[in-house]
């Protein structure tokens, strides 16, 4: 539950940093760099997973302190996202939808509570998709690592 906190204040801060410093949640915790802590029994997509959750802290930590915007930081969150993972459709498709909304949301044509439902919804819609879906890329890291954030089972496990 801390942890999905965590993930959720992570997406929230690269999207709509005021409310989460109304809320007083955590940008990161404090591990930093790209190491990971032990985890007991991690799904197969932890590694790149965990990569672009790491990725995602540190392009936080740089909209909190105004040394971004969010949008740039989803610009370098692409960037990252192909280096680690390479792209696939699922991916790309979530990725345009992540980094169109953020752009809304960047400038004020929605809020975040919008952001959140939006993307949220989309990512619903290909939990929905991914049984018939074909072909099946072999690991959708960035749509697992947003579906993660949202608390939502990955794809494909």
């Amino acid at each position: 539950m801390k942890r999905q906190l965590f993930a959720f204040s992570l997406l929230g801060s690269l999207t709509a940093c005021s409310a989460l410093q109304q809320l007083g949640a955590p940008i990161h915790s404090g591990a930093g760099g790209a190491s990971r802590p032990a985890q007991s029994a991690p799904p197969r997509a932890t590694g790149k997973v965990d990569l672009l959750l790491a990725e995602a802290n540190r392009l936080a930590d740089k909209v909190k302190s105004g040394e971004l915007t969010r949008t740039a930081a989803a610009d370098q969150l692409a960037a990252a996202r192909l280096r680690i993972a390479g792209a696939n459709a699922v991916d790309n498709d979530n990725f345009a939808v992540y980094r169109q909304l953020t752009a809304d949301r960047d400038n004020g044509r929605i809020d975040s509570d919008a952001f959140r439902a939006k993307l949220e919804a989309h990512l619903r819609e290909w939990m929905r998709r991914w049984p018939k879906y074909s072909p099946k890329p072999a690991d959708p890291a960035f749509t697992n690592f947003l579906l993660k954030l949202y608390g939502l089972p990955p794809l494909g496990y």
